[in-house]
């Protein structure tokens, strides 16, 4: 944890922007407690009716829920990245042609390269990338804690986050492509499963919206929209909404 701070002045929104996954605080929600087993885990996600993964195993999807509660951990002000679906949209994203790594330009050959706004300079696919990395953060468990992190406590877990930020968790990946380079991609990943449009698999029930107070899809509310465009004192009060109900609309019209 970064000098100075403490868990008691950090909130979620801090956390979301400055990219600090280690500072979480409160126990973790969804996978965690005891999840250090397939069959925990699966049992987990068949009690909670969650849709069935299409690429993430059921210890992959347990590990992707204790990492993202350590980002975006449910407090007061609502519930954390796993209630919310970060794990069904990182899922979903893997199984589409995003994880087939579509439009990713991926002949050698790979250097390590000298400015970080080149962007991902890796031959694997962000499917491929996934499933080499997540099996290593476990054994990275392991070996510094004794089990795989979504059975750690919230202490160890916080280690685990602020060890991957700092680049300190092997990965085999060579060089160019550490620990902090894959936790900045996963923090990138788990923003979208809180905020992008319900329709891509998270953002359950528009939580991450209504945390932002953003209305959603300006189309759903017609022309009382615009009003609000030239009348920026009005408060501006609705229930968000997204693309799934403007389609509704145009369907029923």
């Amino acid at each position: 944890m970064p000098h100075g701070w403490s868990r008691s002045r950090i909130s979620r929104r801090q956390l979301v922007g400055g990219g600090a996954a280690a500072l979480g605080g409160g126990v973790a929600a969804g996978l965690l407690a005891g999840a250090g087993t397939d069959e925990h885990s699966h049992a987990h996600h068949e009690h909670e009716g969650h849709a069935r993964l299409r690429v993430l195993r059921p210890a992959e999807a347990a590990l992707v829920s204790a990492m993202a509660d350590r980002v975006f951990p449910p407090d007061a002000d609502g519930p954390g990245a796993t209630e919310i679906g970060v794990v069904q949209y990182l899922d979903g994203q893997l199984a589409g042609d995003w994880g087939a790594g579509a439009r990713f330009y991926r002949d050698g050959p790979f250097h390590e390269p000298y400015d970080p706004a080149l962007g991902y300079q890796l031959p694997l696919t962000p499917r491929e990338l996934y499933k080499h990395v997540l099996p290593r953060i476990d054994e990275h468990a392991r070996r510094q804690h004794g089990n795989v992190m979504a059975a750690l406590a919230p202490e160890h877990q916080d280690h685990l986050m602020d060890a991957l930020e700092k680049g300190k968790v092997k990965l085999d990946l060579g060089p160019g492509y550490g620990s902090a380079a894959f936790f900045k991609q996963f923090l990138q990943n788990v923003k979208e499963g809180l905020f992008a449009d319900p329709i891509y698999g998270g953002n359950r029930n528009v939580a991450g919206w209504k945390w932002l107070d953003y209305p959603g899809d300006p189309m759903v509310y017609d022309d009382s929209y615009f009003f609000f465009f030239s009348n920026w004192q009005a408060p501006y009060d609705v229930k968000p909404r997204g693309l799934a109900a403007s389609e509704a609309k145009m369907h029923w019209h």
